[in-house]
């Protein structure tokens, strides 16, 4: 359907989607031709919105949508969502929380609404106070806000980065949206970053601002872009002052933090479709899952297993549910799973990212969808607290004496010829103990890069044609010494770019919203402004929060070894290794035209698979067989 409306065409379309948005901003009259290909780039996020998409057409830029309905699932709340005097215009990918209490205030002071969604609050709210108007907001949201009349559009990404912003720029356009998948149905420069390919091979993903591309790059957490004919202009809006600690007593702080943690989770079991808890047993899903089941009964509960006996923990789960009472589901995940939704796993990724865990979110995400559109998770609890065994690690590091560390390196020595994998007991505990071990060599910030790497840099040197490094921008004038600054350095790091990242693509994937109360603003200001001892001790991390929850759930739950929710990778992989690494992607041809790779560390890898002591080599197959689908279904 195509309408004049104004100076716009509308385009509704019906399609199979779920929630993302997408604009171009024109420079000059030689890209008009991109203002026709809006519509496939809309289309392109088919897994982000289902219940509907539209695109305006302007003639300097264009603005386009695709909706999950959440809160007000009337046709009336569809967007782009226009003022009534059509010079505002709002495409907005989130949710607000606390929208009733902001419609409340601008009805006082005389506005009138047509909808209850908090998209025309959101709307409303930055016609009255501009950019002013994003620290009234809790929620999460990425939004560009349009006044038609200046020829500006306002680009928005939430405090912490749940939701994703990317955009490109050349000579004559600029383009922003949800997804990188939509931007190639652009005339894009499709040019690879190195350094980015650098820091994905290390990390197994790209930090912001950079992506995998030269001309693309990721909006912040807690930054706003401003778009007009005099060019950009890039501000931050947001950020946790890291340098002020509070004085309170230990119990005044649990009860602070039980009390900020359960608004959060009020706030978010607010919503118009059947809603429910990610559950994995442990310490932070299990507390959001209890706290739900405080205020809403009956409360829908879901678990991933894995036919695989060390890595199933699906046992804590059950044991919760039981406790609180939740109506729960355990979905078992076997080889055959893995074999079966491979390709479509592949296919849900817009850049490089190769956090194997992202498949059992998939999946995960997958079953729960069957049977509610909303899921709130446990995400975001470890780098507020100190819940990584890193963490802990660099705790007890810090207290150790110089006996103790000469102990720990000559143990190290003897224990490096054997196996050092993350398939069974003695595999995980002996690549812990050499990581241990190479931490012990450096300062802090050394360790903590180190620590927060898949693929060393002897590995990725010998991988990688290019190797070239930068500073992390987000990790610049931390104060290692402190412990909190490691927290600190997580927040912005790897949750953003890895947990969070990880959520977005794979939930998104099949439609589900995914609600993260560890993550509201409140609370997470109040956590970083306690002492680190409050967090991590001797008896390990998380301390304040399993002490103000303690008397919620069974303390077994409390008291059981941190595990990573991870996947059985090197055993899933195991029978389709050879077929994968001897295909079409992989050959000396198809590795030396991409210019990238040496293909002799490659060809290594292929013969030295099923080696006892294969090690961490399995995470470089996986980021390069995760690479190369990609590559050759955007790139090439």
């Amino acid at each position: 359907m195509v309408v004049w409306i104004d100076k716009l065409i509308f385009v509704g379309l019906k399609l199979v989607t779920l929630c993302g948005i997408l604009g171009i901003w024109l420079k000059n009259n030689l890209a008009v031709e991109n203002l026709a290909k809006m519509d496939n780039g809309v289309k392109a996020m088919q897994h982000r919105g289902p219940d509907y998409q539209a695109v305006d057409l302007y003639k300097k830029y264009a603005i386009g949508h695709a909706r999950l309905s959440i809160i007000d699932v009337e046709a009336h709340a569809n967007q782009p969502f226009h003022s009534k005097d059509k010079r505002y215009t709002l495409v907005f990918n989130g949710e607000i929380y606390n929208y009733k209490a902001l419609k409340k205030e601008l009805i006082e002071n005389g506005k009138s609404f047509t909808t209850d969604s908090d998209t025309e609050v959101l709307l409303e709210l930055l016609i009255v106070e501009g950019k002013e108007a994003i620290h009234k907001l809790n929620g999460f949201f990425a939004f560009a806000f349009i006044d038609h009349q200046k020829e500006e559009i306002l680009l928005v990404r939430d405090r912490l980065g749940i939701k994703p912003l990317v955009y490109y720029e050349d000579k004559d356009y600029f383009l922003f949206g949800s997804d990188l998948s939509s931007f190639f149905e652009f005339n894009i420069d499709k040019t690879i970053d190195t350094t980015a390919l650098n820091y994905y091979f290390g990390l197994t993903y790209v930090p912001a601002p950079k992506s995998i591309l030269e001309n693309v790059s990721k909006l912040l957490p807690g930054e706003l872009l401003i778009i007009n004919h005099s060019g950009l202009k890039k501000e931050k809006y947001y950020s946790i002052d890291t340098t002020k600690e509070i004085v309170v007593e230990y119990e005044d702080a649990q009860l602070k933090v039980k009390e900020l943690l359960e608004a959060s989770v009020r706030l978010r079991l607010i919503a118009d479709v059947p809603l429910g808890c990610f559950l994995s047993g442990g310490v932070d899903s299990s507390i959001i899952a209890a706290i739900s089941g405080k205020y809403k009964k009956n409360i829908k509960t879901y678990a991933i297993g894995f036919d695989h006996p060390y890595f199933n923990e699906s046992g804590y789960s059950e044991t919760v549910a039981k406790h609180i009472g939740s109506d729960h589901q355990t979905y078992m995940l076997t080889k055959a799973d893995f074999k079966a939704n491979f390709s479509a796993f592949l296919d849900a990724i817009d850049e490089p990212f190769a956090d194997s865990s992202a498949f059992a979110v998939y999946m995960l995400s997958k079953k729960v969808k069957q049977h509610v559109t909303v899921a709130l998770s446990g995400d975001g609890a470890d780098e507020l607290f100190g819940g990584y065994r890193k963490h802990f690690a660099e705790f007890r590091l810090r207290k150790m004496n110089k006996t103790k560390k000469r102990g720990i390196k000559g143990i190290a020595l003897i224990m490096r010829p054997l196996k050092s994998n993350r398939s069974d007991r003695l595999g995980e505990l002996n690549r812990k103990l050499q990581k241990l071990a190479l931490g012990l060599k450096s300062a802090e910030h050394q360790r903590y890069w180190g620590w927060c790497q898949f693929i060393d840099l002897k590995s990725r040197k010998k991988l990688l044609k290019y190797n070239t490094t930068e500073n992390i921008s987000t990790l610049n004038g931390l104060d290692w010494k402190n412990l909190n600054s490691i927290l600190y350095a997580d927040q912005t790091l790897v949750l953003p770019n890895d947990m969070l990242k990880k959520v977005d693509l794979m939930s998104m994937a099949s439609s589900l919203e995914v609600r993260t109360p560890f993550l509201d603003h409140h609370l997470v200001e109040y956590v970083n402004s306690l002492p680190a001892d409050f967090k991590i001790n001797q008896k390990g991390g998380k301390q304040i929060l399993k002490d103000a929850f303690s008397d919620y759930l069974p303390a077994e739950i409390f008291s059981r070894s941190k595990k990573g929710f991870e996947i059985p990778i090197y055993d899933w992989l195991s029978e389709e290794i050879g077929e994968i690494m001897n295909g079409p992607l992989f050959t000396a041809e198809f590795v030396n035209n991409q210019g990238l790779f040496n293909y002799e560390e490659i060809r290594k890898l292929k013969n030295d698979w099923g080696k006892t002591n294969f090690g961490d080599k399995i995470y470089i197959i996986w980021a390069l067989i995760v690479f190369q689908h990609w590559w050759n279904r955007f790139i090439k």
